[in-house]
């Protein structure tokens, strides 16, 4: 027995988690040495390693010192030894760790059905997950005597499992079972889960700290215990490491470091950047969401009222957005070098009225409408569309365009070529798109949530079209546009359908079924059907149409041979789901062809976002899919109006999603409620003028996702600037379309004014 078996045990648990620790750190320090171009990010990112490392092994200690102190020096050994040496004892502790899985099997079982009864079909689920904990724990004792019956048979099945020379059987079940489990959750996440967006290795480094903590430790105390043991000073050589592992943070973490060694540590070190989200969870002393912790961008942690996602007050002494001080007034900007526009929040043109929707405000005069239809509306909606993946743009795979339906569409319509969307996911672009405002300033439950609920006071498109008393009906078949009191079990209720005499959701799956489901062949027959009778009665009508299918997780289709591997087969994938839709998409044409509609129906076809391919990093993540950037592969989407009587043309004027809706009511000369904050292009539809302006778009931080972005399109096309996390980056769009190469300090003459402008934009954004 250890005359000091605490701080021997202590010491053995922190020197094998040091160990790990240091392992791991330089491991991923060579892994960024290439993309970091130095050494000096080094320092900071073995202190962020130190700071697991230190936990773990305070853990690891506690454990080792409480086996010490009750079993003496060298109990593990010892138990091996028993365990081969009496194989009924083996035979017996196999039993019980076979008794313990069924244990938890049931368990797991038990809470996962009691959660979707009493968690997820709850709108009060905290009080369901209360009453979820209270039955479960009291569900406990009756388990446990349950394992006795489950011992006696495992007893029975237990001699199946082999000894394997000097390892007993219960050694290599536990380890084969943990294997087999490693091997079913990673079977799970690589065939059912978009996996490249989870960040596997950056979970991968941190979770190697404890693992190789064990690993370290079975092999310093087994095999190489001798060796260990011949170590001079090993308890001076542990307390001098937790020494320096201790001091390491406090040196070069409490500061702000170089922007040299920010870049490195969180955009190209595999797991630096969820280590310092990680400080940053716990460094937030306001609460705000948001840390100065590693250049972070909150620039004042001591006021909840300070931080990105704030509006500037001008003229309070503070910087409430953090974008650079307080500004005591007003600017005119006119962005000569970078495209000419002053930036607008509250722009508008075409139509406006007094009131919400439906007020009695008089519609326009006919003959100061630039175009003048008064007809039907077909508003398709195609989810995760990029503008650069269609054959008008240039695009093919295979020697061909995988879009022939819509490019023939596009040849027939106005085609905004520059159209970009105010937000890079659905739960955010939509609203934007119907409310015709920024996401931001739309009125919603809780703004900072993965789907937010609009509330009844936004005017919506399709409230307005049915205030003029046009019909209208809607199809699709996916969560987010389903029917609050069809949807109690998924947690989503957008409230998106206002305005809709009828919406068909029919056959909408949950958040993950959603994701997996191929709804094209569901909604289009419907729709084909439903303008057969509408054509028959010739009742005037505005239709929603949602399709989904370029949305991950890609699903695979007969004709449709995936060759590719890796990042390129999910472009491929996604290709095709392009190539599918537009099969269905053609239907719908076809149908409008058949039935007449197509001489008196105005067809809207426009995207909510686009998608990512790898190309860009942030926050130490590779991008893939959308949500999480502002880069143009997210925000620059496809836009087309067909208007009989118009003639087809392209535009090259840089416009917003959000001028969708008032251009459609411009059209049709019905009043615009003046809660929108969109332009109508009408004036460019028909050919008679330029719309251009710059483009804005927000990346809104949300739970699954805390981080903040503004973006800005020069009104010329020419010249993005992204402000993410506090810090901007610079593009050409001309020389530079997939935005590799940031050119913010080297062009401050475009950067500085477009900063000024998106200053004054997102001042805007709080007016009425």
């Amino acid at each position: 027995m250890s005359q000091h078996p605490y701080r021997d045990g202590m010491a053995a648990g922190l020197g094998c988690a040091l160990a790990a620790g240091l392992l791991v750190g330089l491991f991923d320090v060579f892994g960024t040495l290439g993309a970091a171009g130095g050494i000096g990010f080094a320092p900071a990112l073995l202190a962020l390693y130190a700071i697991p490392a230190i936990l773990v092994g305070i853990g690891a200690g506690l454990i080792a010192a409480s086996v010490k102190a009750t079993w003496g020096d060298g109990a593990v050994g010892r138990a091996r030894r028993r365990l081969i040496a009496e194989p009924e004892l083996d035979r017996a502790a196999a039993s019980a760790v076979l008794a313990a899985v069924v244990a938890m099997a049931v368990l797991v079982l038990f809470v996962s059905i009691g959660a979707k009864q009493l968690v997820a079909n709850r709108e009060r689920y905290k009080v369901g997950a209360l009453l979820l904990g209270v039955i479960t724990a009291g569900v406990l004792p009756f388990l446990a005597l349950g394992m006795l019956p489950v011992y006696r048979v495992a007893r029975l099945v237990a001699p199946a499992v082999p000894r394997v020379g000097p390892i007993p059987r219960v050694v290599l079940l536990v380890v084969g079972g943990a294997a087999l489990v490693v091997i079913a959750a990673l079977y799970f996440v690589f065939n059912n889960l978009d996996w490249r967006v989870l960040n596997l290795p950056a979970f991968g480094m941190i979770a190697a700290v404890p693992l190789l903590t064990v690993i370290i430790g079975l092999v310093a105390y087994g095999p190489l215990a001798r060796l260990r043991e011949r170590l001079p000073a090993r308890g001076i050589v542990v307390a001098v490491g937790a020494g320096i592992a201790a001091l390491l943070p406090v040196v070069t973490l409490l500061g702000t470091p170089s922007e040299a060694v920010q870049t490195a540590v969180i955009d190209h070190s595999t797991g630096g950047a969820k280590l310092v989200n990680l400080m940053r969870s716990f460094v937030d002393r306001d609460g705000d969401g948001f840390s100065p912790f590693f250049g972070g961008p909150d620039c004042d942690d001591g006021d909840k009222d300070v931080n990105p996602s704030a509006r500037e007050v001008r003229g309070n002494g503070k910087d409430d957005d953090c974008t650079g001080g307080d500004r005591a007034g007003k600017v005119d900007v006119q962005l000569t070098g970078a495209g000419s526009g002053t930036p607008d929040a509250n722009a508008g043109s075409g139509s406006a009225g007094s009131g919400s929707a439906g007020s009695g405000a008089a519609p326009p005069p006919v003959a100061a409408r630039p175009v003048a239809f008064d007809g039907n509306v077909l508003f398709i909606m195609i989810d995760t569309l990029r503008a650069d993946r269609l054959g008008v743009a240039g695009y093919t795979r295979d020697g061909k365009s995988l879009s022939p339906r819509l490019d023939a569409f596009a040849a027939q319509a106005v085609q905004f070529r520059r159209a970009y969307s105010q937000a890079p996911n659905t739960p955010r672009s939509v609203p934007s798109m119907m409310a015709s405002r920024y996401a931001s300033t739309i009125a919603v439950d809780k703004l900072t949530v993965n789907y937010p609920r609009l509330d009844d006071s936004n005017v919506l498109l399709f409230e307005a079209l049915q205030a003029a008393k046009v019909p209208t009906l809607g199809f699709a078949s996916h969560f987010y546009f389903c029917h609050d009191e069809e949807c109690p079990s998924k947690r989503v209720h957008p409230n998106i359908l206002q305005g809709f005499d009828s919406f068909d959701d029919a056959g909408a799956e949950d958040i993950a079924g959603s994701n997996h489901d191929t709804a094209a062949p569901r909604i289009v027959p419907k729709v084909v059907a439903k303008l057969g009778e509408l054509a028959t009665s010739k009742q005037k009508f505005a239709m929603f149409v949602h399709l989904f299918e370029p949305h991950s997780t890609y699903m695979e289709h007969d004709g449709w041979e995936i060759t590719e591997h890796g990042t390129a087969a999910l472009a491929q994938k996604y290709d095709y789901e392009i190539a599918f839709m537009d099969g269905y998409l053609g239907k719908v044409f076809d149908a409008l062809d058949q039935t007449g509609l197509a001489a008196n129906t105005m067809v809207v076809i426009v995207s909510d976002h686009g998608e990512a391919f790898g190309v860009h990093r942030m926050a130490g993540e590779q991008m893939f899919f959308h949500g999480q950037t502002l880069y143009s592969e997210l925000i620059h989407v496809p836009l087309m109006f067909r208007v009989p009587g118009v003639a087809p043309r392209v535009v090259d004027d840089v416009v917003e999603v959000k001028d969708v809706a008032p251009t459609i009511l411009d059209v049709l000369g019905v009043a615009r409620p003046p809660t929108w904050k969109g332009k109508s292009l009408a004036t460019a539809i028909a050919g008679k003028g330029s719309v251009a302006a710059p483009a804005f778009a927000e990346l809104i931080s949300a739970p699954e996702w805390d981080h903040t972005g503004k973006s800005m399109i020069s009104a010329d096309g020419k010249w993005h600037l992204f402000l993410r996390d506090g810090k901007y980056e610079l593009y050409d769009l001309t020389a530079d379309p997939d935005e590799k190469n940031d050119l913010w300090d080297a062009k401050q003459d475009i950067g500085a004014p477009m900063k000024t402008a998106l200053e004054e934009w997102n001042d805007a954004l709080g007016d009425p």
